[in-house]
């Protein structure tokens, strides 16, 4: 059972960089058209959209890799 629930887990990050990019590509493409700069938010929406990606990664597979910061270690 665990290795499904690893699967999906990674399945999720698939989407989640799928959606990160894609929202990042569209909110430039929609700023470019209301403000007329045509290249500008397309490829800043692209860095954003990636780099909330890389984000989100690190943070759905650190637990996996036992580099888990999130949790605090456990002194005090």
């Amino acid at each position: 059972m665990e290795r499904w629930a690893l699967a999906l887990r990674l399945t999720g990050v698939g989407w989640y960089v799928a959606v990160c990019v894609l929202v990042g590509v569209l909110g430039g493409v929609w700023l470019d058209r209301k403000l007329g700069t045509t290249p500008l938010f397309i490829l800043l929406g692209t860095v954003v959209g990636t780099f909330a990606a890389f984000y989100g990664i690190y943070k759905l597979v650190a637990p996996l890799m036992g580099n888990d910061k999130t949790k605090g270690s456990g002194k005090g």
